[in-house]
This record gives structure tokens, sequence and C-alpha cells, in this order.
């Protein structure tokens, strides 16, 4: 009787006496037009029962493209492949959009090679090529490229990873800082001309606060925390940081924070509270969405307030970036001589303390203090933007 050829995808268990241990084994594609025996994938077990779930393991990669012979896969195909599996279920809509761009540069760069036969000289190609003059984009493509590839070495697709030893292009000169004067923060916050009601706002809560765009844009009413004496006059509050507006696929989506650390609590001047509260009062009804920033009663679009405020910076002669504010309470903390390096860090919901070692330069554990220090800052800059 004629043996039944195994289809690709099917697989068997059996005990191999030459090895001494129980195997799982599943057949697999082989490139069109190739010579040679069928190929097969195997797993070794010490029991017929461990044996059993290797090859489930193996049917389960198959049915995920992760076994085919590497002589039929493109370093497309793969990292395609790997960005779906193991890559896109980890990380947040705003990280695997980057993820997806510097997927297609390798794509359009190398991805009809043959991922057996991708080099080193390959990728280090485009690093020197494409991506020289791009240093922030080479040092992701490298970091991607190096995951991918080593996730190919462990499905058994390559020996060895060829980007391991890649090489990043000089990295530019770093971006001066331009910290903005007392000036700078009057004029930004004084501004009449500004296309977004909150306009003022949003610039004396980035004052305050030092949050990163996306955390101030995503802030809701929820979020603040008012304390009042007896007399029922604010005193103070508190600001619980927990989200950020993130740019998807599926336009802007209220996520959680960046980091762990980046969910933090901020305690908050009286002055600006009572601002806050009368701008919550002047709201009225487009206050329903809970969202503090609006325009047209929706969120703020992250991109389109950062092309907005970099015109009206520009318009203005102030050469201060929305993100260089954030450095700016950094900066104003260290030179008061009163915090140290874990309270910057705190304030600013840095991950590691490396980030503001290298980034700026110095929070007790109380926080009230950064409250405190910023009232007469705070005081003299609303009184001569009101006046």
């Amino acid at each position: 009787m004629r043996r039944k050829c195994r289809a690709d995808g099917e697989g068997s268990v059996f005990y191999s006496e030459s090895r001494s241990c129980w195997m799982a084994q599943i057949r697999v594609p082989v490139a069109a037009g190739s010579l040679g025996r069928t190929r097969y994938r195997t797993r070794r077990a010490k029991t017929r029962r461990e044996a059993v779930r290797r090859l489930q393991e193996l049917k389960e990669q198959h049915g995920a493209g992760l076994l085919a012979d590497s002589d039929t896969i493109t370093t497309a195909d793969w990292l395609k492949t790997w960005f779906e599996t193991f890559a896109r279920p980890r990380i947040r809509a705003n990280t695997a959009r980057s993820y997806a761009y510097i997927l297609r540069i390798a794509a359009e760069e190398v991805g009809s090679i043959r991922l057996c036969r991708l080099t080193d000289i390959d990728l280090q190609g485009v690093l020197y090529g494409r991506l020289r003059e791009k240093y922030r984009t080479a040092r992701l493509f490298r970091t991607i490229l190096r995951a991918a590839l080593r996730r190919a070495v462990r499905s058994r697709l390559l020996q060895e990873s060829p980007a391991d030893c890649l090489e990043l292009p000089p990295k530019p000169a770093k971006r001066p800082f331009v910290a903005p004067s007392v000036a700078d923060w009057r004029t930004l916050v004084g501004y009449g001309g500004s296309t977004y009601p909150a306009w003022r706002w949003i610039l004396v809560t980035e004052f305050v606060t030092g949050a990163r765009m996306s955390e101030v844009l995503g802030l809701q009413w929820d979020d603040f925390t008012f304390s009042r004496d007896k007399g029922g006059r604010l005193t103070g509050g508190a600001l619980h940081i927990r989200h950020a507006l993130i740019v998807g696929p599926e336009g802007i989506t209220l996520q959680p924070t960046k980091t762990a650390r980046s969910n933090r609590v901020l305690q908050l001047p009286a002055d600006y509270c009572r601002e806050m509260q009368a701008y919550r009062m002047a709201q009225g009804r487009r206050a329903v969405s809970g969202f503090v920033f609006l325009q047209a009663g929706q969120p703020i679009h992250p991109a389109s307030f950062s092309s907005h405020y970099a015109r009206v910076r520009k318009r203005l002669g102030i050469g201060t970036t929305f993100h260089m504010l954030r450095h700016d309470l950094a900066s104003r903390m260290k030179q008061s001589a009163r915090f140290d390096l874990k309270d910057i860090q705190a304030q600013l919901g840095h991950s590691s303390i490396r980030i503001t070692m290298d980034t700026y330069t110095h929070m007790r554990a109380d926080c009230r203090a950064v409250s405190d220090w910023l009232t007469d800052d705070l005081q003299k800059l609303l009184a001569c933007v009101t006046d």
C-alpha cells in the first residue's frame, strides 16, 4: 500500500532510538523549483507529553508563517511577520507608527533580499546611505532590525543576525537649548492672536508643570483636586498626570502615560488653581467632554497644536520650542538651588535619573516645595499678562 505523504503543516510525534529522546516534527514549505528532499522542523522532548506540546507549538508557528523554509522568505516577509506577531501586541499605538515607518524603509531598501542572504553590508548601506543625515531614524532602524533578526535566529530561520554589529552614522551636534526669558513667557501667555481659545491656559499649565505636550492636552477635569480653607478660599491643589493624548492610526486616543514614572501627582500653586477654576467656569457647557483643553468642543490634536505653536513663536521672534518649555522648568528648578536631580525627575516624570542628568541637570519627596517655589514666579507672570 502506498504511504500517504504528509501535507505542509502536518506533523507527528515519535521516539528516536538514535537520539534517545522524543521528537516533534512538522513538514514545512520549500522554495518553488528547489531541488532536494522534503524539509522538516523538529523539536526534542524528554517525554511524549512534552513532545505533543512542542508539536502544537510548531503548528502554531507554522500557521503564523514562522516555519517556512528560509530560502522562501524575503526580508520584507519576515519583518511583516515579526511586527504583527511579536512587536505590535507589546507596544503602544504611537510606537507602532514609528515601527511601521522604519519597516517601510527596510522593505524599500532590503525587502526583496532573501532573509537567508541578508548581510550586515546590506543593512550598513542603509545606515550610511539613506539614513546618513537622519541620526535618530538610523538609531531606531538599528534597534528594530536587531530585535527582528534576533527573533529570526531564535526561530531558527537564521544562524546569526546580520544586524548585531551595525555602526551608526556620525551623531550630529545637539540642538542648543534656547531658554525663554521672562519677557518671552509673558509674550507667549499674553498672545491674543491664537485660534485656540485655550492657548493662555495651556501655556500657563506648561509653565507650572513642565509636562509633555501630549500630557497637557490629555488632561481631564477629574485629574484636578482643589483644596480650600474653612472660608472656602482656594489654597492650592494637586494634578494627577495619568494620561496622554496620542496620535494613532484611528485618530487621537487617550492612553496611559509614557512610562510608569510618568504617572505622577504634582502639587499646584493657589494662583494657578484660581486661574483654572475661572477657565472652567468660562467653558460652561463645552466642558461636558471632561477634557480640560478643547477646540470646537473636541480634544485638541497634538500635531495641530504643535504646528500652531511653532508658527506663533516664529511670528513672535521666540526661539524656544514647546519641548524646550519643558526643559525650562527643569532649568529654573536647578537655578533656584532648592532642588536636586531626584526632584526634577519626579516633577517631569522621567523613567530614569540618567535621562534627567543627560537632558537637564536637579524633587525632594516634599513635592509641596515646588508649588510653593512657583508661586512668586506665577504671580509675576499672571500680573504682567493681566496688566
